[in-house]
C-alpha cells in the first residue's frame, strides 16, 4: 500500500529523505526501535502540542516512553517489511483539547470519509534500496473535507509544520546513526 492508494489528493504536504549507508532491513529494524526518548525534539514539541491535553487531566499516558511508530496520532494501515510503513485517520489537530476523536478507519475507509469539520491525514515511510544502501523517506498528506475547516487548518499548518518537519529530520537522523553504528559494528568483528 502506497499513500495514493490511501489519500491521492491533498492540502498539505511534507516530505523528507535520508540515505543511509545500510541495508533494508537494518534500517527497518532501526526505525520500529526507536523510542520517544531518543528523540528530544520530537518529546518537546510532543509536550508543547498536548499541553491543553495535559492540563485538562487527560492523556498523561501519551507522552510515555515507546516506540515513535506506537505515538503518531493516526493509526497504522498497512506495514510492508521492509519497504514501507502506512498510517491515516481523521483528526481535529488544530482545536486546543485535540478535538474529537475520529473513527479509526481502514484505507478504503478513509478516501469515502467527508464529514465537515475534519482533516484526513497520511503519513508513510518509506525504504528504498539505493547506491548500496537504502532511503529512508517520510510524506505527510493532509486533505482538509469542506472550505472553513481548510482555513482552520491553514492558521494550525502555518505554526506546526515546522514542528512537523523537524520531527521527521530527527526520526530519519535518529535511524541513520543508529544503522551506520551497527554496520560499523558489524564491520569490525
Amino acid at each position: 500500500m502506497d499513500l495514493d492508494e490511501v489519500l491521492p489528493n491533498s492540502h498539505y504536504v511534507t516530505r523528507q529523505s535520508r540515505w543511509i549507508d545500510a541495508p533494508a532491513d537494518v534500517v527497518w529494524e532501526e526505525l520500529h526501535a526507536v523510542r520517544l526518548s531518543g528523540l528530544p525534539v520530537t518529546v518537546v514539541l510532543g509536550a508543547a502540542r498536548f499541553l491543553p491535553v495535559l492540563l485538562s487531566g487527560k492523556g498523561f499516558g501519551e507522552l510515555r516512553d515507546r516506540p515513535f511508530l506506537e505515538a503518531l496520532p493516526v493509526p497504522l494501515l498497512s506495514s510492508t517489511e521492509p519497504e514501507s510503513v502506512v498510517f491515516g485517520g481523521v483528526l481535529q489537530a488544530w482545536r486546543l483539547g485535540g478535538g474529537e476523536s475520529g473513527p479509526e478507519l481502514d484505507a478504503e475507509g478513509l478516501q469515502q470519509w467527508m464529514r465537515p469539520g475534519w482533516v484526513k491525514a497520511a503519513m508513510d515511510f518509506r525504504l528504498t534500496p539505493a547506491r548500496g544502501g537504502t532511503e529512508l523517506s517520510s510524506e505527510t498528506r493532509v486533505l482538509a473535507t469542506d472550505p472553513t475547516t481548510r482555513r482552520r487548518f491553514a492558521l494550525y499548518w502555518a505554526f506546526v509544520r515546522p514542528g512537523s518537519t523537524a520531527v521527521r529530520w530527527e526520526v530519519l537522523t535518529a535511524v541513520q546513526l543508529k544503522a551506520e553504528r551497527r554496520m560499523s559494528v558489524r564491520g569490525s568483528t
